[in-house]
Parts: structure tokens; C-alpha cells; sequence
């Protein structure tokens, strides 16, 4: 005997939850597409939304070593050092995928700058992320109201470049090496004159 497509019947309610499924499926496909282009948006044009301006003064702060065994606050005073100044989360992927970058980088940037990492996570979180466990650089605890308040910056990882006379050089979000490139790349160091790349 043949059976014809028109000889099959389904349930309503079968035809009916494959729809909404496929609506479903096609609401969430947009949704992600949209997310993607907000964060190579993001990506592309620095986060000008966010952060502070550049040519502001970089506020000063008191944040606590993560290394260090005693509950100490260390004021933050941007003037007379070069500074690149990282606002990240340890449980960001891609705050962890910067931490490996600066690691890399760290030979070129320490001689001429100092590298901060600013996290507002509690010890326990930090410890728990090899990237920010086994990092080089300076990883710090800060108050929520020093990245959301004076700094402005709602996005991590997020990157500002300090000048020695405590101003704003560069900023923006820095995500990998091509990023932290272009940011610390502003740094020229006058009076001297000598440009400051990374190669």
C-alpha cells in the first residue's frame, strides 16, 4: 500500500510546538547576532559610551595588592608615571584572555610603564582564575564606586592610558594584544621624544 504525504496526520499540538520552536530558535539567532555586532561595536569604537574622556583627569583612588597578606590600602596617584590602568573581572573570559596578553607583553611595558589591573572581585574569585593568579603585573582589589563612579567604566576589560602629568592619554576596551597595542602606543614620553612602540 503507498502512503502519501497527505495520507499523514499529526497532532495540533505537535504542529503547533514545532513552530513556536522554530520561532523560538529564529528570535534567538537574532538576538545573538545583534549581541555580536554590539560587541565588535564595542570593540571597534573603543566603548565611547563608557569610561572617562580622553584629556580628564585620572582620579585618584586607594585599592588593596591582592598579594599582599595585610588589609593595607595603597593610594593611587596617576602623576609622574606612565600608567596603563585595566578594569577587569575575573570572571570575565575575556578579562582572562587580557590578563594572558599583558602577560606577554609585560617584558616591553614594565621598563616604561606601570601596569595596574583593577578587579572589584573578592580574593576567593581571583584566586580561583589562573590567569589572574599566575599574572606579573599588579592585580588589585578596589570599591565598586572607583570603576562605576569615578572612572565610569560599566565594561571590563576596559584599559586607560595615564600620562606623568596624570591625564588621560588613551582608552578604550582591551581585549588582546592588537588592543593593548593601540593603547599603550600613545605613550611618547615627552620631553624626550621617544615614541613608544610594541612590537
Amino acid at each position: 500500500m503507498n502512503v502519501t504525504f497527505a495520507d499523514i496526520t499529526l497532532p495540533t499540538w505537535l504542529v503547533v510546538s514545532q513552530w513556536v520552536l522554530l520561532f523560538a530558535l529564529g528570535l534567538l539567532i537574532i538576538v545573538m547576532y545583534r549581541q555580536i555586532g554590539f560587541l565588535e561595536q564595542l570593540k571597534d569604537r573603543g566603548s565611547e559610551r563608557d569610561g572617562l574622556s580622553i584629556g580628564e583627569k585620572a582620579p585618584v583612588f586607594d585599592y588593596t595588592p591582592v598579594d599582599q597578606s595585610t588589609d593595607t590600602s595603597i593610594r593611587f596617584e596617576p602623576r609622574g608615571r606612565w600608567s596603563l590602568l585595566v578594569f577587569a573581572d575575573p570572571g570575565c573570559v575575556s578579562c582572562q584572555n587580557t590578563l594572558l596578553a599583558l602577560e606577554r607583553l609585560m617584558p616591553k611595558l614594565e621598563p616604561v610603564m606601570r601596569v595596574l589591573v583593577v578587579t572589584t572581585a573578592e580574593p576567593a574569585q581571583i584566586a580561583a582564575v589562573d590567569a589572574f593568579r599566575s599574572a606579573s603585573c599588579d592585580i588589585c582589589r578596589i570599591r565598586s564606586d572607583v570603576s562605576y563612579k569615578l572612572y565610569r567604566t560599566s565594561v571590563t576589560p576596559f584599559g586607560y592610558l595615564i600620562d606623568l602629568e596624570g591625564m588621560i592619554r588613551a582608552r578604550g576596551i582591551v581585549v588582546d594584544e592588537a588592543s593593548i597595542r593601540k593603547i599603550v602606543s600613545k605613550a611618547d614620553r615627552k620631553p624626550v621624544n621617544v615614541e613608544f612602540t610594541v612590537s
